[in-house]
C-alpha cells in the first residue's frame, strides 16, 4: 500500500494549533463512516484542530499499516466509542476461538471457578481471575498486587493462579474488525510514542486490549454486575457514580475526589488491567470505570461519555493542553 501523505514536522508548526486525531465508525453495513459531533466538538472547542481518522475496508492487517501512516499526521489522539472489540484480541488461545468462542470449547478448559450464563443457562467458566488493583502508591513504590483469594461483592473468587482469563460467552454485539486492527494499533503506537491519548467507553477498552488486558464480554452476563450500565437518552443525564483514585491524573483533570457523578452507555468492562495501566476510578459496583498510565504525560480511559457533560469537558482541554505540550517540545 502506497501513501503519499503531509508532514506535520514545518518550520511554522509552533505557530499552528494542534491536530486531535478522532477515530470513526466505519459501518459495513452500508459502507459508510460515522462519527458523533460532540466529539467533534468538544475538541474544537478547545482550540485543537480536530481530524478524523478512518479505518479502510481491507481487514486487520491492512488496517494496522494504515494506523502507522496516519497516526504520523496527529500530535493527539481521541480513540471514540462505538461497537465491541472482537474477542480474539483477548482470549488465551486463539485456537479456542472457533465460532467466536463456542460453549463447548470454554466449558473444556476448565477454571478456578465457574458460573452460569444468564442468558443460556449453560455452566460455564467464570468470566476471569480477580485480580486486585495495584493502587497508586503501591505503583511509586514499585510493589505489587498482592496474590489471594479476594471477594467481590461476596463471591470468592481465585487472583493469581496461573491461568489465564477466560472471557464470558455471551453477549457480544456489532464488532468489527476493520476498526479494531486499525485502533488497537493506533492505541499501540500511541503508547510506544507517548502521544497524548483520551480513550472513551469503547475508547478505553480498545486502550487496555491493545496493553495486554481483557475485557468481560458482556457485564452482566457475566456476573459481574446486577446494575444496568446501558442508559437510556437522553446521555446529558448522570446513570450513576465513580470513584476516582487519589494521585491520580484523572483526579487532577476533573478537579474531583471521591465521588463522581457519570452518564453510562456501555454493556461490556474491563476484566485483567493491561500491566502498564492503573485503574484511576470504579462504579458503586466495582466495574472498571477509568484506566491511565502514569508513566506516560496523558494516556488516560474513561469508560463513561464526558463529551455530553458540560462538568466533563476539562478531558478534552487537557488532551489539548498534552498534545500542545508534546508539540512545542518537539519543535
Amino acid at each position: 500500500m502506497a501513501y503519499l501523505l503531509p508532514t506535520r514536522r514545518d518550520s511554522n508548526k509552533r505557530n499552528n494549533p494542534v491536530i486531535i486525531g478522532i477515530t470513526t465508525t466505519l459501518n459495513e453495513a452500508d459502507g459508510f463512516q460515522r462519527v458523533n459531533v460532540e466529539y467533534i466538538n468538544r475538541v474544537a472547542a478547545t482550540g485543537a484542530v480536530p481530524i478524523l481518522l478512518t479505518p479502510i475496508a481491507g481487514g486487520a492487517e491492512a488496517n494496522r499499516e494504515h494506523a502507522r501512516h496516519v497516526i504520523e499526521l496527529v500530535d493527539g489522539l481521541l480513540i471514540t466509542g462505538g461497537g465491541d472489540v472482537h474477542p480474539r484480541y483477548y482470549v488465551p488461545d486463539p485456537a479456542k476461538n472457533r465460532d467466536a468462542l463456542g460453549l463447548d470449547d470454554l466449558a473444556a478448559m476448565g477454571c478456578g471457578s465457574s458460573s452460569h450464563c444468564r442468558s443460556t443457562g449453560a455452566k460455564v467458566p467464570f468470566c476471569g481471575h480477580y485480580v486486585p488493583d495495584r493502587t497508586f502508591e503501591e505503583a511509586m513504590d514499585g510493589t505489587s498486587a498482592v496474590e489471594t483469594v479476594e471477594s467481590l461483592d461476596g463471591r470468592d473468587v481465585l487472583s493469581a493462579t496461573g491461568r489465564p482469563p477466560i472471557p464470558c460467552l455471551d453477549g457480544l454485539l456489532a464488532v468489527c474488525e476493520d476498526r479494531d486492527g486499525f485502533e488497537l494499533e493506533l492505541a499501540r503506537l500511541a503508547h510506544e510514542r507517548s502521544l497524548p491519548t483520551l480513550g472513551i467507553c469503547r475508547g478505553m477498552q480498545v486502550m487496555n486490549v491493545a496493553l495486554g488486558g481483557s475485557l468481560y464480554r458482556d457485564l452482566y452476563n457475566c456476573g459481574v454486575t446486577e446494575k444496568q450500565h446501558r442508559q437510556n437518552p437522553p446521555y446529558y443525564g448522570i446513570s450513576h457514580k465513580v470513584t476516582i483514585a487519589k494521585g491520580s491524573l484523572l483526579e487532577s483533570v476533573v478537579s474531583a475526589s471521591g465521588d463522581f457523578e457519570v452518564n453510562s452507555m456501555h454493556h461490556q468492562g474491563v476484566d485483567h488491567v493491561a500491566p502498564a495501566l492503573l485503574v484511576a476510578a470504579r462504579s458503586e459496583d466495582r466495574v472498571v470505570e477509568a484506566v491511565e498510565d502514569p508513566a506516560k504525560p496523558f494516556f488516560l480511559g474513561v469508560q463513561w461519555h464526558p463529551e455530553y457533560l458540560d462538568r466533563h469537558h476539562g478531558l478534552f482541554n487537557a488532551l489539548a493542553a498534552a498534545a500542545h505540550h508534546r508539540d512545542a517540545r518537539s519543535s
